[in-house]
């Protein structure tokens, strides 16, 4: 073979021979492809590993792990003491109940003081149904008090009348108390706002001289001073001088009367002008009509002293006044304080009475003795 491959020209010997390296390259080729291959299928086959595995299609079964039991959770609860009583907490129950707090004074038939009451000698009655009496003591705590004063041109309108009585009450106040004072005819006016000056209050009575009206809106006045009063706490009280004599105000008596029976304040009433009324009807310069009108203005000032356990005093002389005072310094100084949760429940904005009495050790009523207290209240309206 050797011998016949030098004998070829030159150009057959290297054809012949580019031949051969082809030949051998074409099998190196093919070796190093199948080396290629065969090493990335492995690479592709561990890619597919480390992203979870092969992707199964839909017609594939797929083996799905089978889960545990879920495991529970733990309630913390906090131990209860040792006999603590058993209570359900599936519900919550919510009572509003009205608490009604009354200013008791007791008396003997002189009008003395009766002192050392406790509370098992006070009796307390609503609508006729006994309750229970939950806060008591004797009550000496500073006195917030207005002086409400009628100042109209009329007949029975005198300035001794009105100037000595309301000086009078004014001494009687107290270095921690608290007094204004008030005129009203078509309309009221503050004279002096609340103060505990004694000589600025005694000062503005030198107004009450002249009156400019004869209008006198009683009820519009009065409804004013309580709604004041409303904002202020503490023992409140209202001395009124007055005719009981209302005009033209713009709210009616029922309107006023059930603002009365609303207010925690005491109303102690003084009926002005008595002697100049009896001197007028004696001489027959007094009509039935204006008489009757007098008379019911005299049931007005009862019912609104009667209402809060006030009193009213329809004094003809003035030498009455100085008993008259003491009377109410002895009612607004020497209370019983009381107070109960009303057993009716219900928020129906009627009127409700009260009766309070006092009973001795065996619970019998002692009689021969004045007390003097709140007639009712008007219960709250849902």
């Amino acid at each position: 073979m050797g011998k016949y491959f030098t004998q070829m020209p030159i150009w057959l010997r290297y054809g012949f021979t580019w031949l051969i390296v082809l030949v051998l390259c074409l099998a190196v080729g093919i070796t190093f492809e199948a080396i290629f291959a065969q090493g990335g299928t492995q690479k592709a086959a561990q890619g597919q590993n480390e992203q979870g595995g092969p992707q199964n299609t839909e017609t594939d079964t797929v083996a799905v792990p089978k889960k545990g039991p879920t495991p529970k959770k733990k309630r913390v609860t906090v131990p209860k003491p040792e006999g603590a009583p058993k209570t359900d907490d599936s519900y919550t129950l919510a009572v509003d109940v009205e608490l009604v707090s009354l200013d008791v004074v007791v008396t003997d038939k002189a009008g003395r003081f009766i002192p050392n009451l406790g509370e098992k000698n006070f009796k307390v009655y609503e609508d006729k149904i006994e309750q229970k009496v939950t806060n008591f003591a004797p009550t000496s705590a500073p006195l917030t008090a207005v002086l409400l004063i009628e100042f109209a041109r009329t007949f029975a309108y005198y300035y001794d009348d009105v100037v000595p009585p309301a000086a009078q009450f004014i001494q009687t106040l107290r270095p921690g108390d608290w007094c204004a004072v008030v005129a009203y005819d078509m309309r009221s006016e503050i004279l002096a706002d609340f103060t505990q000056d004694r000589g600025e209050l005694l000062g503005t009575l030198n107004r009450l001289r002249i009156a400019a009206f004869s209008e006198t809106n009683l009820f519009d006045a009065l409804r004013d001073t309580l709604d004041r009063l409303d904002e202020v706490e503490g023992k409140k009280a209202v001395l009124l001088l007055s005719t009981g004599v209302d005009t033209f105000s713009r709210i009616t008596f029922d309107a006023i009367l059930k603002r009365v029976n609303r207010t925690d304040a005491t109303i102690y009433c003084i009926g002005i002008g008595q002697f100049a009324l009896t001197y007028f009807e004696s001489t027959g310069q007094m009509g039935p009509i204006s008489r009757l009108t007098y008379l019911q203005a005299e049931n007005q000032l009862k019912t609104f002293a009667s209402r809060t356990g006030g009193k009213a005093w329809f004094p003809r002389f003035p030498a009455e006044y100085n008993g008259i005072m003491q009377q109410v310094g002895i009612s607004l100084r020497n209370q019983y304080s009381l107070g109960y949760q009303s057993t009716n429940a219900n928020k129906d904005g009627k009127y409700r009475k009260i009766k309070v009495e006092v009973v001795d050790e065996n619970g019998l009523v002692v009689k021969n003795l004045n007390v003097q207290a709140k007639e009712g209240y008007q219960a709250k309206k849902s």
